[in-house]
């Protein structure tokens, strides 16, 4: 279970997601990464989750970006390939 923090850093940043960034960044940036750094409002795009995460700690290195891969529900998938 994610801790009350991790909680409220998810939140944050999936609300300024749905009102100030989907629209726009599923036109313009599907299928990259934006980490979101919620008491700031900056976001940082990246074609790999890495990227993403190292513009958003290059620019708040003390604060915990949250990812999310724009036009999905997840950010990363987890699968076994069935031969």
């Amino acid at each position: 279970m994610a801790s009350p923090q991790s909680q409220e850093l998810a939140q944050k940043a999936s609300v300024i997601y749905e009102q100030r960034l989907r629209a726009q960044l599923e036109q313009t940036n599907p299928d990259a990464f934006v980490a979101i750094e919620p008491d700031s409002g900056d976001y940082f795009l990246g074609q790999t989750l890495s990227e993403a995460i190292q513009a958003a700690r290059s620019a708040h290195p003390n604060r915990l970006p949250f990812v999310l891969r724009v036009g999905h529900h997840a950010t990363i998938e987890l699968g076994v390939a069935v031969a």
